[in-house]
């Protein structure tokens, strides 16, 4: 499950236990929308609980296919190593945004950090 939030031009997502094809369906017009609407995107995703990827998640996180996608600024990763490393190996490819990795102990350092950026 999902749940989506927006504060200027940062997108909040927090994800918990097991994402499916329809979390993605839900989050691709919202970041379509800001990638649209604001020069600079941030993006913060929490990971609460977090137990993976349906096969058919991960693809369709693969092909997030944004526009403008070089808009997208700053990612702040909040979660345990495991789901990083394969967050990397699935987002960074397709991807030119700097994207940092947070424990989740250190998520209030995440928020202070992609906040950064919507304050230019």
């Amino acid at each position: 499950m999902i749940t989506i939030y927006k504060k200027e031009a940062t997108v909040y997502m927090v994800a918990e236990n097991k994402l499916d094809a329809k979390d993605y369906e839900n989050v691709i017009p919202v970041l379509t929308e800001h990638i649209n609407a604001y020069q600079e995107v941030s993006w913060y995703i929490e990971m609460q609980n977090f137990e993976g990827w349906t096969v058919s998640a991960y693809w369709k996180g693969i092909e997030l296919n944004l526009p403008n996608e070089t808009h997208l600024k700053r990612v702040a990763l909040v979660g345990s190593v495991k789901w990083q490393e394969q967050f990397t190996e699935a987002f960074l490819p397709f991807s030119e945004a700097h994207i940092k990795f947070y424990k989740p102990e250190e998520k209030e350092d995440a928020k202070k950090w992609i906040k950064k950026n919507s304050e230019k």
